[in-house]
């Protein structure tokens, strides 16, 4: 990926068409606006992108794929906190 600062963010554990997933978001500033891509886990995949290259979406789609244990945790952390404060 080129040197800009990419962020990453996620959601807490959803439920959509009675399925557990996780929303994922890649951003960073680019040249006119904000570069973005949005995924979702367990899929793995990027299904809307603005900005990046083929090439970087590829890279995003594996990180979520080697990163997806620790996401799942992570986004479960988010409904416990969620759920204390409800």
């Amino acid at each position: 990926m080129d040197d800009r600062e990419v962020k990453f963010t996620y959601s807490g554990i959803l439920t959509r068409k009675n399925k557990k997933i996780i929303c994922v978001r890649f951003e960073r500033a680019g040249k006119s606006g904000t570069d973005y891509a949005e995924g979702q886990i367990p899929e793995c995949k990027i299904e809307k992108q603005n900005g990046f290259t083929p090439e970087e979406v590829r890279q995003m789609e594996e990180y979520l794929k080697t990163e997806k244990d620790h996401i799942i945790q992570e986004a479960r952390k988010l409904n416990n906190i969620k759920n204390l404060l409800s």
